[in-house]
């Protein structure tokens, strides 16, 4: 546990940078299908003959699917598929912690939305709120996007928030839906709020996760956010459930389990 003084006001570049970053208030002008494929998506859906060559994050077992999350391609070619994401922007590679594989489900979602804002310019989330993973929680078991209410007890909470839920096989997975396919391509679409061009939902799960002044204005002398998440494993032949929780809040910020500084002390850079 770790206590913080709030010092970084919630800003972030106002649209799209010369070398093609996207935050809000822009989104991508289409979804970017995974490649490596490393899951099944709307593109390679098909009938597919037993024991033949599947995604790198699913195995065959009795003749079924089965979901692989730390098998030996998964996370390597969702990494890949992440840094080809982030190369469409002008950006970098991604660098995860060096322990990464032995954080916790929230610790990981902290990591990966922390890299999505930094390497864009934005500051980062400051850590994960036992208080606010709680809340996350109850809306993975529920399978729904979790609510701040005015019961939760998330110290210096402006009431500002935005929350996320996937069905993911992992939480690299569930990123890459929320930041890379969560638009429109004219056929296809993970995101049920995004079934035209110009729903009004589409792109709100990465409004979320890069959140700035642009969608989260704020009303005191600094703002920051931190943020929880909830995870609950479905069984190995079906996604799992994700979500995740952003709270604006002010003043000082008490008792975050897992912090940004500390991933980046173990090798994480945005």
């Amino acid at each position: 546990m770790v206590a913080i003084t709030l010092d970084v006001v919630l800003t972030g570049v106002a649209g799209a940078g010369a070398a093609g970053v996207v935050v809000p208030p822009q989104n991508p002008a289409s979804d970017l299908w995974a490649a490596p494929t490393y899951t099944f998506t709307p593109l390679n859906d098909h009938s597919y003959r037993v024991g033949a060559a599947i995604p790198a994050c699913w195995a065959w077992a009795r003749g079924s699917f089965v979901a692989r999350p730390t098998g030996r391609r998964c996370v390597p070619d969702e990494v890949a598929a992440t840094d080809r994401a982030q190369h469409s922007e002008g950006l970098g590679n991604i660098s995860l912690p060096s322990n990464f594989a032995k954080l916790s489900a929230p610790d990981q979602l902290l990591v990966l939305t922390d890299i999505e804002r930094v390497s864009r310019g934005e500051a980062p989330v400051l850590g994960v709120s036992d208080v606010a993973n709680a809340v996350a929680q109850q809306g993975a078991t529920e399978r729904t996007d979790p609510v701040l209410s005015l019961s939760t007890a998330v110290s210096g909470a402006t009431g500002s928030f935005g929350s996320n839920y996937a069905a993911g096989v992992n939480a690299l997975d569930a990123n890459y839906q929320w930041m890379y396919t969560d638009g429109w391509d004219g056929k296809y679409t993970f995101n049920g709020a995004c079934t035209t061009s110009s729903s009004p939902g589409c792109w709100g799960h990465r409004d979320n996760i890069l959140a700035n002044q642009s969608n989260m204005p704020c009303e005191a002398a600094t703002c920051s956010v931190v943020m929880g998440a909830g995870f609950v494993h479905l069984g190995s032949g079906r996604y799992n459930s994700y979500t995740e929780i952003f709270v604006q809040v002010s003043g000082t910020i008490l008792a975050l389990a897992y912090t940004w500084r500390q991933a980046v002390a173990a090798g994480a850079r945005g």
